[in-house]
């Protein structure tokens, strides 16, 4: 969600709530509405250190019901760029998508997404990390 219409939802949440609404109350909510999907809560973070095809595969992680749509407004992206995604995601085997109904349910395969490389570089760099004795003395 773009910094403007974040900006944008909290000044309505604070006008519905009236003028005794605090911050935390306001973040609480939108809190709780990423929890049931229904938009990403960055919590004015203004970079994505994922990729677009890392994020559909965090959420669909998180749920594998997610339609297009709701992953769209989740991620604040286009449906023709979930879609895209989630094409190039089958192609490459890192997730797998069947029918019920009719309603497209997603797999992660998580034994392929841990082996990819980028995944590998990421893991390998944070369990690599360990504090000095500088950084923790710092605080």
């Amino acid at each position: 969600m773009s910094n403007e219409k974040f900006e944008k939802l909290k000044l309505a949440l604070r006008e519905s709530l009236g003028k005794n609404s605090s911050e935390e109350l306001v973040a609480d909510i939108l809190k709780t509405l990423d929890k049931q999907k229904v938009f990403r809560y960055h919590n004015e973070n203004v970079v994505n250190l994922l990729s677009t095809p890392g994020r559909v595969i965090c959420s669909l992680m998180e749920d594998n019901t997610m339609t297009q749509r709701a992953l769209a407004i989740y991620l604040d992206m286009s449906e023709p760029m979930i879609d895209k995604t989630i094409k190039s995601l089958i192609v490459s085997g890192l997730i797998t998508k069947t029918k019920v109904s009719r309603q497209n349910i997603y797999k992660v395969n998580y034994e392929l997404v841990l082996k990819h490389p980028d995944i590998q570089h990421l893991l390998g760099s944070i369990n690599s990390h360990q504090p000095t004795i500088d950084e923790t003395s710092i605080f």
